[in-house]
C-alpha cells in the first residue's frame, strides 16, 4: 500500500500549523512519557515543542545498554525518572529469540503531579501508561494519550495475559496515536473506536540522507559492475540478514553472468555465518557500525537496500534509502515497507519466512532492466517526500489540538496539503 493510499485523520484546525512563516502556539504544558530518546523521536519533539507552550520528556533510562550511540535529547527539556529495569527473552514463532528491556518507572504519578500538566502522552501498553492512569484517578480533566509504535504481525505474538491487561489499559486511555496502518488495525482489535485514533508517523533523520548527484544507472554504470545491495542493521536472527543471505547465494549460483555486492551496514552475532555465503560472483562488504555521514555516503553508492526483517514495527532504514533515491527490497514485516513501499514501483516485497519468496523477489529485482531501475529510483524519493520531522510535529500538535478542544478529527487532506 503507499503513502498516499494510506488514510490518515487528523484535524484540519490551524492552531498549530505553519502559515505564512509564523507558528500559533498552543497554550498547553504537555509531557511525553518514554523509555528512551532516539533521533527520529527527538526530532518530531523539537517541531512540537515549537507549537506548545511547554513541553517535558520523562525517560525511563538515558540509553539502553544494547545501543551504540550516546544519548543526545537536542536541546529538550528531559527528566530521567526512577525505574527499575529487567530484562525478558521473547521467542517468535519466526523462529528467532531476542531479549527485551522492561521498564517501570516508579516515580511516574509522583513526577506528573510536579508537573501539572495539560496532556500527558505515554509510549506504549505497558508500566508508564498504566502509572500515568493511575495519576489521572485524581485528575480527571488532564487527557491522556497512549503514543503507539507497534504492528499487528509483533502484538498477534504476546501472551493472553498481556493482551487482556493492554484492553484494560485502553479503558483507562481517552485517546490513541498509531504510527501506520499495522499499528491502527491492532488498536482497533482491542476496540479502539476510529474518533479516538490520531496519526503520529516516524520522521526521517535528514543527516542520513544522500542528496548528491548520482551517475546515471542508464549512462554511469558498465555491464561489468556488480549490482550493489546495501543492509543497514543488526546482523542478527529477528533482522532475517542471514537467510537473505543464503537465498541472495543460491540466486547468484543459478545466475553466474551476474556479479553481486552486499554491503553491510552494522554489526552482530551472526557476521561469521554471513560471511560464509560468499561465493565468486557474491562478494560480502561488511562497513561495520557507520555514522550519519557513512551511512550518506553507502546509500549514495548502493542501487538497491534491502531489508529482511522477521519483525519491525516501523523500520526507518528503507525510508531512509528511498528518500536517498533507493529502491527497496524489504519484508512485508516491516510497516514501512507496509506504507510506503509499492511492488514494482519503488521497490520489491517478499516473506521473509518463505525461501522460495525470497529468491524471487531477488529475481525480480536484479534483472530488472536499468532504464526501469532509474525510473524506481525518482519514485521512491516521490514516494517518501512528505516525510518529515515538521510534519510530525505538527500533526502531533493538531492532535493535542483537537482533544483539548473535544473535536473529532477530519480528513488529513488539507493538512497535507500546508506542511508538505
Amino acid at each position: 500500500m503507499s503513502t498516499s493510499a494510506f488514510e490518515d485523520r487528523s484535524s484540519t484546525s490551524a492552531t498549530a500549523i505553519s502559515d505564512g512563516g509564523s507558528k500559533q502556539v498552543l497554550d498547553v504544558h504537555a509531557v511525553v512519557l518514554t523509555n528512551y530518546l532516539r533521533t527520529h523521536h527527538v526530532l518530531a519533539l523539537q517541531e512540537f515543542s515549537k507549537r506548545v507552550r511547554k513541553l517535558t520528556v520523562l525517560l525511563s533510562v538515558p540509553m539502553e545498554p544494547d545501543r551504540d550511540w550516546d544519548a543526545q535529547w537536542g536541546g529538550l527539556d528531559v527528566q530521567v525518572q526512577q525505574n527499575f529495569m529487567w530484562t525478558a527473552n521473547w521467542k517468535h514463532s519466526t523462529g528467532f529469540s531476542e531479549q527485551n528491556f522492561i521498564h517501570f518507572p516508579i516515580d511516574t504519578p509522583i513526577r506528573l503531579r510536579k508537573l501539572k500538566p495539560d496532556i500527558v502522552l505515554s509510549y506504549e501498553m505497558g508500566a508508564r501508561t498504566i502509572l500515568s492512569t493511575f495519576y489521572r484517578l485524581f485528575k480527571r480533566n488532564v487527557p491522556l494519550v497512549m503514543v503507539g509504535n507497534m504492528s499487528d504481525h509483533i502484538e498477534k505474538e504476546r501472551g493472553f495475559l498481556r493482551r487482556i491487561a493492554r484492553k484494560l489499559i485502553c479503558r483507562g486511555v481517552d485517546y490513541f496515536t498509531y504510527n501506520g496502518p499495522s499499528c491502527k488495525r491492532y488498536l482497533k482489535s482491542l476496540g479502539v473506536s476510529e474518533d479516538k485514533l490520531f496519526h503520529f508517523p516516524y520522521c526521517i533523520d535528514g543527516s542520513t540522507i544522500f542528496n548528491g548527484d548520482r551517475l546515471s544507472i542508464t549512462d554511469g554504470k558498465q555491464s561489468q559492475d556488480p549490482i550493489k545491495l546495501l543492509y543497514c542493521g543488526a546482523i542478527s536472527e529477528r533482522k532475517g540478514i542471514l537467510q537473505f543471505a543464503e537465498a541472495l547465494s543460491q540466486w547468484c549460483g543459478d545466475n553466474p553472468y551476474k556479479s553481486v555486492e552486499l554491503m553491510i551496514a552494522g554489526s552482530g552475532e551472526l557476521k561469521d555465518k554471513v560471511a560464509q555465503t560468499a561465493d565468486e560472483n557474491l562478494d560480502i562488504n561488511f562497513l561495520g557500525n557507520c555514522d550519519s555521514d557513512q551511512l550518506r555516503e553507502a546509500y549514495g553508492s548502493a542501487d538497491i537496500c534491502v531489508f529482511p526483517t522477521l519483525a519491525d514495527e516501523w523500520g526507518l532504514v528503507p525510508i531512509e534509502a528511498m528518500a536517498s533515491g533507493v529502491p527497496v527490497l524489504g519484508s512485508k514485516f516491516a510497516q514501512s515497507v507496509e506504507s510506503c513501499c509499492v511492488d514494482s514501483e519503488n521497490g520489491w516485497t517478499f516473506d521473509p519466512t518463505n525461501s522460495d519468496d525470497i529468491v524471487d523477489a531477488i529475481d525480480r529485482a536484479l534483472t530488472t532492466d536499468a532504464a526501469r531501475l532509474q525510473e524506481m529510483r525518482s519514485s521512491a524519493k516521490r514516494s517518501v517526500a512528505h516525510i518529515s520531522p515538521e510534519r510530525s510535529g505538527c500533526l502531533l500538535a493538531e492532535a493535542v489540538a483537537s482533544i483539548k478542544s473535544q473535536r473529532v478529527p477530519n480528513d488529513i487532506s488539507a493538512l497535507q496539503r500546508q506542511t508538505t
